[in-house]
């Protein structure tokens, strides 16, 4: 008998923000799409809040892997046991009505299982606005925490994307127990990392080629993700205006959009005398000009306080760009010995840092992350998988045969 996976689309469906966790679930779609577990037909849907259901998103995904719309007709779900509801993408605007909808789906047999991609929200609220411009002035904080309530009571299981998320996640479920009988159960997977394999967006501004040959002039270091009191940028400004102002030709890269309690951090950034010079801000670029900026760089700083994961960990990797992170235990499980730790907390602490790291990438020494696993997003699928079949308790088994795509 061959069970259906049905692959939750509902944000990417609605509006693809080009952020890491929608170029995951992209990446993740197009691998279980072209490679599935035998016996397995993988089905893209989303959830209709209006209806109150969820429906097949087949035209989304055709069009995401063909390139042209494919106007498949988008059907309801009729469940059966055995089926899986998986949800990847973190589907904020889930409603009551389609939390109802699982509740059904799993008295027909089927499993629901959610990805967790962080607990940060809920472990850091004060980093977190009430309302941004990306939840269309909703409360962000009201929306994650409806979220985690509801795939911490609906969900069989939950899949994180690192084993430190799934020890915050042990952690917090043990402290805040959910209305349910039997906790939803454990696992988690790692994350892939070549871009070009999760459906990029494509397109280059008309200034790249000028932006991208003064990134190779000199030392880059590269920071990827959204601008974010916990991710350092301000720091890592600071620390290299002291470099400049010693007549150090280095510069500094921003890539990602304006989060929450940044309005200072932008201010600086938009006025800053070497703005597109040695400093630059590319704010919600594409795929391709990502790719081309981490192959530039010189180096990743990711300085964060608090990360699920680090996609561009991996991503920087897959180049072979050194990393610089601060020395937080997921960074530890992700980059191993393979790359530079950042243990203090001042400016002049990561300023003597960099005066290190440049000294030692001209005598040849500095860290790179040639023994740093990094997983293709065809790895990264299976490991996913294997996470839920252990959680269901049957394998889920992929065949010899050539992978065929297996969508509707």
């Amino acid at each position: 008998m061959r069970h259906r996976l049905f692959f939750d689309v509902t944000e990417l469906a609605g509006f693809d923000k080009g952020t890491g966790i929608q170029r995951v679930t992209r990446a993740l779609l197009q691998a279980l799409r072209r490679c599935p577990p035998a016996d397995w037909k993988i089905v893209p849907v989303r959830g209709d809040g209006v209806a109150g259901r969820f429906v097949t998103a087949t035209s989304l995904a055709e069009h995401q892997l063909a390139e042209e719309l494919i106007t498949t007709g988008e059907i309801s779900i009729k469940p059966a046991a055995g089926d899986i509801f998986l949800s990847v993408d973190l589907a904020y605007n889930i409603t009551p009505a389609l939390r109802s909808e699982l509740v059904r789906f799993r008295s027909h047999g089927v499993g629901i299982y959610f990805v967790v991609y962080d607990l940060i929200p809920l472990m850091y609220p004060e980093w977190f606005y009430g309302t941004n411009a990306w939840f269309e002035g909703n409360d962000y904080l009201a929306l994650f925490n409806y979220w985690f309530e509801c795939v911490s009571e609906e969900g069989d299981g939950l899949i994180c994307i690192s084993d430190s998320v799934r020890n915050d996640l042990r952690t917090w479920l043990s402290r805040h127990k959910p209305k349910r009988v039997e906790l939803p159960k454990l696992e988690y997977f790692h994350l892939g990392s070549d871009i070009s394999e999760s459906i990029p967006s494509m397109g280059l501004p008309p200034d790249a080629e000028d932006v991208l040959a003064k990134l190779k002039a000199s030392t880059t270091f590269l920071m990827v993700g959204t601008l974010e009191p916990r991710k350092g940028h301000t720091l890592a400004l600071d620390a290299i205006e002291g470099l400049w102002a010693q007549g150090s030709d280095t510069k500094l890269v921003f890539v990602g959009r304006a989060g929450w309690k940044v309005d200072e951090l932008i201010e600086r950034i938009k006025t800053h005398p070497k703005l597109g010079k040695q400093l630059f801000w590319l704010d919600g670029i594409s795929d391709e000009y990502l790719r081309r900026v981490y192959a530039s760089s010189s180096a990743l700083l990711a300085l964060s306080l608090a990360e699920g994961f680090g996609l561009p960990l991996v991503e920087a990797a897959h180049y072979r760009v050194p990393l610089i992170v601060r020395d937080i235990p997921v960074f530890r499980e992700i980059c191993g010995t393979s790359a530079t730790y950042f243990a203090g907390t001042s400016v002049s602490d990561l300023r003597a840092l960099f005066t290190t790291w440049l000294r030692d990438r001209e005598t040849g020494t500095c860290v790179y992350p040639d023994n740093m696993e990094v997983l293709s997003w065809a790895d990264s699928a299976r490991q996913l998988m294997a996470a839920v079949g252990r959680m269901r308790g049957n394998e889920l088994f992929w065949s010899g045969e050539a992978c065929v795509d297996a969508s509707l």
